[in-house]
């Protein structure tokens, strides 16, 4: 019997405790409706949220419609906290290099000529760049000469020197040159003297070159151009200083988006260089400028594209309140209602509307926004002007009469 008893007290205790639980969970119920139901302002002041201030309040739509007196779609309205927008680029170094190469040598050459032998000696080299190599000279030492030496390039004769001649190194001609080439070594003939040999021997014989690479000749930058910048741009100017030695250096060439915006020579350390450019060679996103040299060496610093922007005119809007209606709204007959309708439902949108010279800041994170304005109308005409403090899209503006 005891034990019967203890069971029906430990039943009764585990309904009483369920009790209270469902007691519990249905008061967090109510709670959360309510929260959901009560007015945005009184809602973030219970959950310490931000508000708007005490002059505008977010209220949620309500009433029945009596008139409309202001409809609009204001669409995109950027915000520019400047009025110029700088793209600094890096130091820029731009150069041609040009250095001596021996592009063929031969330690001995040899050729002879006699009644019953004749003996010519060769050397080929190439010349890979043909665009950018500059004197091409042949030197070597004479060692041994009977006769007269013949030297000829491409089967053209460069070279004609007798036995008494001080023979210099010989600098080919351009037109003679090509990409693969044969220099010929010959010696004459002895002639009447049929008895006689005539040679030449040559000991280190060089082919030497000036090769100028262009592996430093240009440098590229990339800088963006946001789609707000490129609307509002009414100005842009490229600035670079350039460093150079103005007798070792050739011209300077700027490249802009595949277009020429510059080609000289510049004063070489006496300050900014300063261009404007076209706008239509301005584009929204990737743009790409090129620098570079014909020759020498240019050090550019402190290269900055600068876009100027025009100053920003927010819309105004305005519309006509009768004498009729305007008694009405004063004696809270009726209530003039404002409604901003957004296209971002994530982010802050932050603004200050100036409704007949009074300010009415806002900053929600609401997709509609919603105000009184009971106190700012006039009879008349009325104006509204929106000056956002970042970049809005407003999706719809309304003002109306509502009960």
């Amino acid at each position: 019997m005891i034990q019967r008893g203890l069971g029906l007290m430990d039943d009764k205790r585990a309904q009483a405790a369920g009790g209270a639980a469902v007691f519990v969970a249905i008061i967090a119920a109510l709670l959360i409706v309510f929260i959901i139901l009560v007015n945005p302002q009184e809602r973030a002041e219970l959950l310490g949220e931000p508000t708007a201030p005490s002059s505008v309040s977010s209220i949620t739509p309500s009433g029945s419609l009596v008139k409309s007196l202001l409809k609009a779609t204001p669409g995109r309205i950027d915000y520019f906290a400047q009025s110029e927008i700088n793209h600094p680029l890096p130091i820029v170094t731009v150069q041609t290099r040009t250095e001596t190469k021996v592009l063929a040598e031969k330690n001995v050459a040899y050729a002879k000529n006699a009644l019953f032998s004749d003996r010519e000696d060769s050397l080929s080299f190439s010349i890979p760049d043909l665009i950018n190599t500059g004197s091409v000279v042949i030197g070597f030492q004479l060692k041994e000469l009977s006769g007269t030496l013949k030297v000829s390039l491409n089967g053209e004769e460069i070279l004609r020197a007798g036995e008494s001649e001080k023979i210099k190194p010989v600098v080919v001609p351009r037109n003679l040159l090509k990409e693969d080439n044969v220099m010929a070594i010959s010696v004459s003939s002895p002639g009447a003297a049929f008895w006689r040999t005539h040679a030449v021997q040559l000991e280190n014989l060089q082919v030497v070159a000036d090769v100028t690479s262009l592996e430093g000749q240009s440098s590229k930058n990339v800088f963006i151009i946001s789609e707000v910048e490129k609307k509002n741009i009414e100005k842009f100017v490229l600035k670079v200083r350039p460093q150079c030695v103005l007798a070792l250096v050739g011209k300077l060439s700027i490249v802009m988006n595949s277009k020429e915006v510059y080609a000289g020579l510049p004063d070489c350390d006496l300050g900014l260089l300063s261009l404007e450019l076209s706008l239509e060679n301005v584009y929204q996103g990737e743009n790409e400028i090129i620098f570079s040299t014909e020759k020498g060496s240019y050090l550019l610093s402190h290269i900055n594209l600068i876009s100027t922007l025009r100053s920003l005119e927010f819309p105004t809007y305005y519309f006509e309140l009768s004498e009729e209606d305007y008694q009405k709204v004063i004696k809270n007959n009726l209530k003039a209602r404002l409604a901003l309708s957004f296209v971002d439902v994530v982010a802050v949108k932050e603004a200050d509307l100036y409704f007949n010279g009074h300010r009415l800041p806002f900053d929600t994170k609401d997709v509609v926004f919603t105000v009184d304005v009971n106190d700012f109308v006039v009879q008349g005409s009325n104006a509204l002007k929106i000056s956002p403090r970042k970049t809005l899209e407003v999706r719809e503006l309304r003002l109306d009469l509502v009960k």
